[in-house]
């Protein structure tokens, strides 16, 4: 976990989203991205109930990259830094691809019918974490609580498509997958019918 401080520098020379306004009015009502390069600095480190240590960050300096060029130089670096943190080739905010994705070398192929299956890993208390197995269309289908967090490495929460995870995690993941397909999900996911009581009890009749 990182926090963010809510303020950024008050000098509005330093500032470059305050005075790059303008752009910003642009886009909002196509809701296009704007690439910016930004510092940050650690601000100061707490630790949680978890004796996690969290650092708290600011940003310093921002700037809007509203040249063509270099909006494309600075949206092929977030692609390069995201695909090599990450492992994958999803790009991050949907940012449309500057060039042909990277093959990956042993892609797996766990899929539904219509799409790719991702999990979502969400952080409990007492060094637990939950998994939550959805389908392309979000619809949640599997989930597993309560697991001790040590036994599964560094673990992040947020969603990650099956396909592309590894480790103990990646196992885990694989076995949901594989027992949602084969049916053995009714303590997890239920079809169900409404049903009018009145008419149910007068067709019993």
């Amino acid at each position: 976990m990182v926090k963010l401080a809510p303020a950024l520098p008050k000098e509005y020379d330093d500032n470059g989203l305050e005075s790059n306004t303008r752009h910003l009015l642009e886009v909002y009502t196509s809701q296009k991205y704007i690439p910016i390069v930004a510092l940050v600095r650690t601000k100061e480190i707490t630790q949680n109930e978890h004796f996690e240590r969290v650092p708290k960050i600011e940003l310093v300096h921002v700037e809007i990259a509203t040249d063509s060029d270099d909006a494309d130089a600075v949206r092929e670096i977030i692609r390069q830094l995201h695909d090599a943190r990450v492992q994958h080739i999803k790009q991050p905010l949907d940012l449309p691809d500057t060039e042909e994705p990277p093959v990956l070398a042993q892609p797996l192929e766990l899929t539904s019918g219509g799409g790719e299956y991702y999990v979502r890993l969400i952080d409990q208390d007492g060094s637990k974490f939950s998994i939550e197995l959805h389908a392309a269309s979000g619809a949640l289908v599997l989930t597993r609580s309560a697991l001790p967090r040590e036994d599964y490495g560094e673990l992040v929460p947020g969603d990650y498509p099956v396909a592309q995870l590894g480790g103990e995690i990646g196992e885990l993941a694989t076995l949901l997958v594989q027992e949602f397909e084969q049916g053995f999900t009714s303590d997890d996911v239920v079809d169900a019918e409404v049903v009018d009581e009145a008419t149910a009890e007068d067709q019993d009749d």
